[in-house]
C-alpha cells in the first residue's frame, strides 16, 4: 500500500523596513512576524482483519460450536514542522552594501519510514519583496552567489544550512522562485532534521524607503516508498506467464518509475519461455544483465520459423536496405501509417537458422559472412571460472553467439556503412544497444578510458568473457568477450563492447562483422 502524504504549508511574512535618514542612507531591519508550528496527522486506510462468526447450526454438538474474534488495528503516521521564535533582523541597511540577517531553524520531525522533503517556495504572483506603494520592489537573485557576490542593487536571497550534514555549512545565496519549490533537503529516512535560514538584501540609494514585504511557503512533504522493478510492473498491471513478468511487456514507464538504482528482475521471454536476469542500472536505463539465448528455429517442415514485431524487435518495416530480403509487412487497417511509422505487422523470416554443433571448437556450418545472418547455440555453459557458482547460475551463461547481420536481423546487410540501424534480434520493446550507449553505462562504473575491467564482470553487470567465433571455432573462451552493438563501423566492422582479462573497450572498432559475438539487449 502507497500513501501520500498531505503537505503541511507553513506561511512567514518577511518585512523588509527601512527609514530615511536625513544623509539620504537608509537603514532598514527584517522581521518574522507569525510563525506557525502545524502538525498534520497522516492516515493509512483501517486495516481490519476479522473472520465471520460462525452460526447456530443444530446439526452439530455444542462441542463444535465457535467464535471468531475480529481484530483490527489504525495506523497514524505522523509529519510536523515547527519554525523558531527568534526574529529575522537586517541591522542598518545601507546603500550599496549588502547585508544579511540571523537565522531562524526550521525543523521537521516525521515517524513516516521513508522520509520526508522540505522546500520553500514564493507565496504571490512574484518573487519580488514589495513596498507598500505597490511600485518598488526588491528582486530575487537569478543565480547562487556568496554574499560578496551580489553585486546588483534592490535584490534579496537565501542561504541555508543542512543540520543534518556530517559537517554543515552554510549554502551560497539563491533566488526562490513562485513557480517551483526549491528542495532545501530530503532524508530517506524517519529522523528528525532542521536547518538553519536567513535572507540577505542589498538596496540602492534612489530606492524607496519604507516596508517591504513577502511571504515565503516551506512545505514537508514524506515520501513515499522507493519502487522497485518488481513494483513498477505490478503497478503497470501486466499479467505474468509462468510465474513470470514478460520481456515483451517491457515499457519506457515501467522502467523509468524505478527508484531503486540496480533493482533486478527475472523476465520470460514469451518467443521460447527463456527467463533473463534484467536491471535497471546507473545510467538510468533498464538492461539485460546475462547474454541473449534465443534460437533462431526450424519447424517439423524444416521450414525456419518466421519472426514477427508482436514479439521480436522489428520497428522498421521499411523493406529496404539491409530490411529488404526475408520482410514483408502488413499495414494494421485500424490504424493508418503516418509518414516514417509501420504501425501494421512486420515480419522477418531469417536465410539461416541458429547452428547446433555439440563439439566445442568445431562449427560445421557456420560461414564467415557480413551480409548474411549466422547464429550458433553451443547449448549454453559457464565460460569464466572467476566469478562464485551462485553468479553463474544466475547470470553467467555463454548464451548464443550471433554475428552483425544475425543481431540486427538482416538477410542483406551488404550496404551497412557508417550507419546505426534499428530492427534486432531482442525481444519485442528491448534493443541492440548502439556504441554510445555502451560507452555511456560504462562511464558510471568505471573510468571513462576505458582501461579499467573491474567492476563488470561482478554484480549488477555480470559480463563475462565467453569468447567469439571465427572459421568456424570458438576462440578466447574466458579471455575476451565481444557484445555487438547496432551500429556499424565501415562495410566489414561495427562497434562492440570487448571485454578481456584487464581491460575494457565500450567502443572497440576491431571486430569484424562475420565473428559471433553476445548480444545483450536494452530497454527502449
Amino acid at each position: 500500500m502507497r500513501n501520500h502524504k498531505n503537505n503541511i504549508i507553513l506561511v512567514s511574512e518577511n518585512i523588509i523596513s527601512f527609514s530615511k535618514n536625513i544623509t539620504g542612507h537608509f537603514t532598514g531591519k527584517v522581521k518574522i512576524i507569525t510563525l506557525i508550528s502545524v502538525i498534520i496527522m497522516l492516515s493509512f486506510a483501517n486495516i481490519t482483519l476479522c473472520s465471520s462468526n460462525v452460526f447456530y447450526n443444530t446439526n452439530v454438538s455444542a462441542l463444535s460450536y465457535s467464535s471468531n474474534v475480529g481484530i483490527g488495528f489504525t495506523f497514524n503516521p505522523t509529519l510536523s514542522v515547527d519554525i523558531s521564535p527568534s526574529n529575522l533582523v537586517i541591522d542598518n541597511l545601507t546603500p550599496s552594501i549588502t547585508a544579511d540577517s540571523n537565522a531562524i531553524t526550521v525543523s521537521v520531525a516525521t515517524n513516516a519510514a521513508y522520509g520526508y522533503t522540505l522546500s520553500a517556495i514564493m507565496n504571490g504572483n512574484n518573487s519580488n519583496l514589495t513596498h507598500t506603494n505597490s511600485i518598488s520592489v526588491f528582486s530575487s537573485i537569478a543565480t547562487d552567489a556568496s554574499l560578496s557576490s551580489l553585486t546588483d542593487d534592490n535584490i534579496w536571497g537565501y542561504s541555508y544550512k543542512n543540520n543534518m550534514a556530517s559537517s554543515p555549512t552554510w549554502s551560497n545565496y539563491s533566488g526562490l522562485s513562485n513557480e517551483a519549490n526549491k528542495v532545501l533537503f530530503n532524508t530517506d529516512n524517519n529522523a528528525n532534521g532542521s536547518i538553519d535560514f536567513k535572507i540577505a538584501a542589498k538596496a540602492a540609494s534612489t530606492q524607496a524607503s519604507g516596508t517591504y514585504t513577502g511571504v515565503i511557503n516551506f512545505t514537508a512533504v514524506s515520501n513515499i516508498a522507493p519502487m522497485s522493478l518488481l513494483d513498477s510492473f505490478i503497478a503497470s498491471g501486466a499479467e505474468q506467464l509462468n510465474g513470470y513478468y514478460k520481456m515483451q511487456d517491457m515499457t519506457h514507464d515501467i522502467c523509468s518509475n524505478v527508484d531503486i538504482e540496480e533493482s533486478e528482475l527475472q523476465l520470460i521471454d514469451v518467443r521460447d519461455n527463456k527467463i533473463y536476469w534484467v536491471a535497471k542500472l546507473k545510467d538510468g536505463n533498464c538492461w539485460m544483465t546475462q547474454n541473449l539465448d534465443f534460437s533462431i528455429e526450424k519447424n517439423i517442415q524444416n521450414n525456419i520459423i518466421a519472426l514477427t514485431s508482436e514479439l521480436t524487435d522489428l520497428v522498421d518495416g521499411s523493406l529496404s536496405g539491409i530490411y529488404a530480403s526475408g520482410y514483408t509487412y502488413m499495414p494494421d487497417p485500424n490504424r493508418p501509417d503516418a509518414p516514417g511509422e509501420y504501425n501494421g505487422l512486420i515480419t522477418w523470416t531469417p536465410n539461416n537458422s541458429t547452428n547446433k554443433a555439440y563439439t566445442l571448437t568445431t562449427l560445421n556450418d557456420w560461414v564467415n559472412s557480413s551480409t548474411e545472418p549466422y547464429s550458433y547455440n553451443k547449448d549454453n555453459f559457464y565460460p569464466d571460472n572467476t566469478v562464485t557458482q551462485e553468479i553463474a547460475n544466475r547470470h553467467a551463461l555463454s548464451g548464443n553467439y550471433y554475428n552483425w547481420a544475425a543481431a540486427v536481423a538482416s538477410n542483406n546487410a551488404n550496404n551497412a556503412i557508417s550507419s546505426k540501424f534499428n530492427n534486432s534480434i531482442c525481444p519485442k520493446n528491448w534493443k541492440l544497444p548502439t556504441n554510445n550507449e555502451y560507452v555511456s553505462f560504462y562511464s558510471q562504473y568505471n573510468d571513462k578510458s576505458g582501461s579499467n575491467a573491474n567492476g563488470l564482470f561482478d554484480q549488477p553487470l555480470f559480463f563475462i568473457r565467453s569468447g567469439r567465433i571465427n572459421n568456424k571455432e570458438i576462440n578466447d573462451i574466458s579471455s575476451y568477450g565481444s557484445y555487438i552493438s547496432s551500429v556499424s563501423h565501415n562495410a566489414e566492422v561495427a562497434y562492440t563492447l570487448l571485454v578481456s582479462n584487464n581491460r575494457v573497450v565500450p567502443n572497440n572498432v576491431g571486430t569484424y562483422k562475420y565473428y559471433g559475438g553476445s548480444v545483450r539487449c536494452l530497454a527502449r
